[in-house]
């Protein structure tokens, strides 16, 4: 392997982390909105899914997910009218 795939490799085994990363947190969240009782269609109205992935700075755990969703809720007007409900503690 020459040094410049091995530069390469670096690089876009990088960017799959990142993608598998954004995936992961995405599909976590749906879950945790789903186990709360959340179908898909007030997700897709709000387009809340997109929104949490800009949004979230975490470690992408069920947990932590969880327990920012609050925060989120509150930043996000929109999405907090439809999901509200389904995470009032």
């Amino acid at each position: 392997m020459s040094w410049l795939d091995k530069v390469k490799s670096l690089f876009s085994s990088s960017e799959s982390n990142k993608i598998e990363n954004k995936v992961n947190v995405s599909e976590v969240f749906i879950k945790i909105c789903t186990n709360n009782g959340c179908g898909s269609r007030p997700l897709e109205q709000t387009n809340a899914v997109q929104l949490f992935e800009e949004w979230y700075e975490g470690d992408g755990s069920e947990e932590d997910i969880l327990n920012s969703m609050t925060s989120f809720l509150g930043e996000h007007p929109g999405v907090n009218a439809k999901l509200t409900r389904f995470f009032k503690q």
